[in-house]
């Protein structure tokens, strides 16, 4: 196969090769000016980064990022495209499965594709070149968020771009001195922008490696200051009454205590907090037979992350948790249940269905299945009320399924399979509750594979 395209003339100049460079390294050099294109994948391609001497890499180095950039500013400006199309029904699903992402990334992504193509023009040139990195060229339309106004948007990319070294900045930088621009380019708009930031406060949640996970807190910045100060006042007490752990670990145990005795009852509600009928609990899951002592495996919050045997039985001890039997199928991790029926889901049920899939089941979803609908499927009354046609939806997705924007349907494992219109599919899967390695499962024969229905 042959691939044929324009090539820039810097590619065919000759000269005096330095002794501390290559044909390649030179050609490399000579192209860094020249906007990226089909061209400059070609090039580096038939590069042998290990041929180029240490002088060499990072230019090598700067056209692969450029050859990157091109490749993502052809899918942005198609991002752009699809959102647009009047015969797709929720383009953002599509998007989200085309690019194995989460709706909600893929939203963000339509929107920034917008705005980069209609009011960014100069952001946009520079990114479709190669010339800016896609997270640069984001960086940029995020700084830019709350203005409308090309003439104001034209002067804050000229302020960006016009210093020195711009373009080889951190997107940090770029977005925050497009902020910058932008609020002293229109400071009464500035302050209309703070305060609508701030009814989008929230709390999110990211699992980590190893047990750990990051909790976010995007607050106004009194509220923001305020928890930290919190934090750090009960990790400097501890310190003072001779606690010899780590202040880290000191502040965030502060705040875990903190929640811990609301959720208890005990801090400003006067009751335990609820949801689906049942106390808000945080449960940690171990195997029996670590819990009789006849194996040495972590427990694990669903979903989240592992937890030491030593915490879970500090945990028993120092809080009298509650511990309750779940019953899964050893060949596949999942949870067990006898089915009850009626119309609304009870609240065992609802506690069932979210142990039982940990994350809302809409693909590439992050939100935990404490904060989503229970729905059935199929819709009530085809789809009983019980246990194998009930499934953790969030509001996105259970939305999705309520316009015809996607089917959605469950086998007899509780896998559930979203459809897309032009046909696309996604399975998620009940979660693995073993602990322990079940080893090598067999494959299943083709005619068992699980398939979806017709949309």
């Amino acid at each position: 196969m042959y691939l044929t395209t324009e090539a820039p003339d810097e590619l065919l100049c000759d000269g005096t090769i330095p002794g501390a460079f290559t044909g390649d390294g030179c050609i490399l050099e000579a192209v860094e000016e020249v906007p990226a294109g089909p061209w400059l994948a070609v090039v580096v391609d038939s590069i042998d980064a290990a041929r180029l001497t240490s002088w060499e890499m990072p230019a090598y180095l700067r056209a692969c990022a450029r050859v990157e950039a091109w490749a993502a500013a052809l899918k942005t400006g198609a991002v752009a495209e699809m959102a647009g199309r009047s015969d797709l029904l929720g383009p953002d699903k599509e998007i989200a499965q085309a690019l194995r992402e989460p709706v909600g990334a893929a939203q963000a992504r339509v929107h920034f594709s917008r705005r980069l193509l209609r009011l960014l023009p100069q952001t946009w040139r520079l990114f479709r070149h190669g010339e800016l990195t896609e997270k640069q060229a984001m960086a940029v339309a995020k700084g830019a968020l709350g203005c409308d106004d090309p003439e104001t948007l034209a002067k804050v990319e000229e302020r960006v771009f016009g210093r020195l070294g711009a373009r080889s900045k951190t997107p940090e930088e770029l977005r925050r001195e497009a902020r910058q621009a932008l609020n002293r380019l229109d400071p009464e708009g500035a302050q209309q922008r703070s305060r609508a930031a701030r009814d989008q406060a929230d709390v999110v949640l990211h699992a980590d490696e190893d047990g750990m996970a990051d909790v976010g807190v995007h607050a106004p910045v009194e509220q923001a200051a305020l928890i930290k100060c919190a934090a750090d006042a009960y990790a400097a007490t501890a310190k003072n009454a001779g606690d010899q752990r780590r202040i880290g670990v000191l502040r965030v145990e502060g705040l875990a205590r903190i929640a811990g005795a609301f959720l208890d009852g005990d801090l400003l509600a006067g009751s335990r907090p609820r949801s689906g009928g049942l106390p808000v609990e945080v449960g940690v899951v171990v195997g029996l037979r670590t819990a009789l002592g006849l194996a040495d495996v972590p427990g694990e919050v669903p979903g989240l992350g592992i937890v030491p045997r030593e915490v879970v039985a500090e945990l028993i001890a120092r809080e009298q948790a509650k511990l309750r039997l779940m019953v899964i199928d050893e060949q596949s991790g999942r949870l067990l249940y006898r089915a009850e029926s009626s119309y609304r889901p009870k609240p065992a049920q609802i506690a069932h269905v979210r142990a039982a899939y940990v994350y809302s089941t809409g693909p590439g979803s992050q939100v935990l299945a404490g904060r989503t609908d229970t729905g059935h499927i199929p819709a009530w009354p085809e789809g009983p009320t019980q246990i194998g046609h009930l499934v953790p939806k969030d509001r996105t997705w259970h939305e999705a399924v309520t316009k015809g924007e996607v089917k959605v349907s469950i086998d007899d494992s509780g896998t559930v399979f979203w459809t897309t219109v032009s046909g696309q599919t996604r399975t998620v899967t009940p979660y693995d509750y073993r602990l322990e390695d079940p080893g090598d499962p067999a494959p299943p024969s083709p005619s068992a594979a699980p398939q979806p229905p017709p949309f």
